[in-house]
């Protein structure tokens, strides 16, 4: 095993460099470094992807049957209101009304519509930790005071009078997502009632991201037909693995997505008349994308399985992975600086992990297994060797 150098990394991109990786100002930052430095060194093994890979096969007869003789009669207008068959589609596989459905740019553009709309400068907003810190980002970037909420560990519920407590007179919004990431633990729907109640007394919105909901066996109802108050937002990039479409949505009550297009009546001024035309048809035909993630799993997830098992069992990782999806955010007993255990792992064993505390929870590491079988394993041999260091 070649061990990767910082130099080499460096001199193959600017920034990508190992000794600043793990100390980029976010995940996101954290995740286009790391591919960098994959792309200049491809014996790195990877062991976070939590997307599923792109069926490419299947985008390309999809295209090819709606582009083949004639211009798709899904290739519609998508200003203010988005392309119109996307939306029925949405809300036939959801059980929604059309009109409780707003087409954005991926789930991002979702929360940053629903954000700009709910929040003037200097409300108050909740969001949970350990979680995906770009929420954070977004409701600070519309001018939001935001504070946090605990997700505890190993279970990653929600303590609902911890919640309250933490709710003000000028909470607008509360942020959760649903699955967890990063644990991927599952909020039941009572439980999301709950959290709705508590939010509602205050005034507030509860915005779910459910981004990784439909990987849960059956496909769970949104959270948005739980409450009046409830918001879900989701895309097509992360179980379908169609993150070139940018296509998401908003889901809600009519009333709140009334207020919501009120307050940003051009809607979402990112949409893709093309990408979102192909939205249309995949949501149409679902059936090959949706055996593309399960087959994905099919062959990682037992693979995971016993890997994780054996860590747990052997003292290295503690946590129990999660039934559904493809995340597991262990803890690594006797590494509570998890930023330096993801920087010698990589400098020592050619394997990037996502430490803990770009999620708020140092002493943790997020593992993804949306990937070849082979390339988990291997991670995880590295990951053995590394923790046994």
């Amino acid at each position: 095993m070649n061990p990767v150098q910082t130099k080499g990394a460096a001199s193959a991109q600017p920034g990508a460099a190992a000794s600043d990786l793990f100390d980029a100002p976010s995940y996101a930052d954290f995740v286009r470094a790391a591919m960098r430095i994959k792309a200049a060194r491809p014996e790195v093994a990877i062991l976070f992807e939590s997307t599923t890979p792109e069926p490419t096969a299947q985008l390309i007869g999809m295209v090819r049957t709606a582009f083949s003789d004639e211009l798709t009669s899904r290739y519609v207008s998508v200003f203010a209101d988005g392309n119109r068959f996307a939306i029925e589609a949405v809300a036939r596989r959801y059980g929604l009304a059309p009109e409780q459905i707003v087409a954005t740019t991926g789930a991002t553009g979702a929360i940053n519509l629903a954000l700009k709309a709910l929040v003037a400068p200097g409300d108050h907003v909740l969001v949970e930790r350990p979680g995906f810190d770009i929420l954070a980002k977004f409701a600070a970037d519309a001018g939001a005071r935001v504070d946090t909420f605990a997700r505890t560990a190993p279970g990653y519920g929600v303590d609902l009078p911890d919640l309250r407590a933490r709710l003000t007179p000028r909470t607008r919004a509360v942020l959760v997502t649903n699955l967890h990431n990063p644990s991927g633990a599952r909020l039941p729907p009572e439980e999301l009632a709950a959290m709705a109640a508590a939010v509602g007394s205050v005034g507030a919105v509860l915005i779910v991201d459910e981004v990784y909901a439909d990987f849960a066996t059956p496909t769970p109802a949104p959270a948005a037909t739980l409450a009046a108050n409830i918001l879900t937002v989701s895309s097509l990039t992360k179980v379908f693995g169609l993150f070139a479409l940018k296509f998401g949505w908003m889901a809600g009550d009519a009333a709140l997505i009334d207020r919501i297009r009120r307050a940003a009546p051009d809607g979402d001024m990112g949409v893709s008349k093309l990408s979102h035309a192909v939205a249309a048809h995949v949501l149409e035909a679902p059936a090959a994308f949706e055996a593309h993630w399960q087959g994905v799993l099919a062959k990682s997830r037992p693979v995971m399985e016993r890997e994780t098992a054996a860590l747990v069992r052997d003292g290295l990782l503690e946590g129990d992975l999660p039934p559904s999806g493809c995340m597991y955010f262990p803890r690594v007993p006797g590494a509570p600086d998890t930023r330096a255990l993801a920087r010698r792992l990589l400098a020592d064993f050619d394997l990037l992990v996502a430490p803990g505390e770009f999620f708020g929870a140092p002493g943790h590491i997020r593992l993804g297994f949306a990937a070849d079988p082979a390339a988990i394993a291997l991670g995880f041999e590295r990951l053995r060797a590394g923790l046994m260091v």
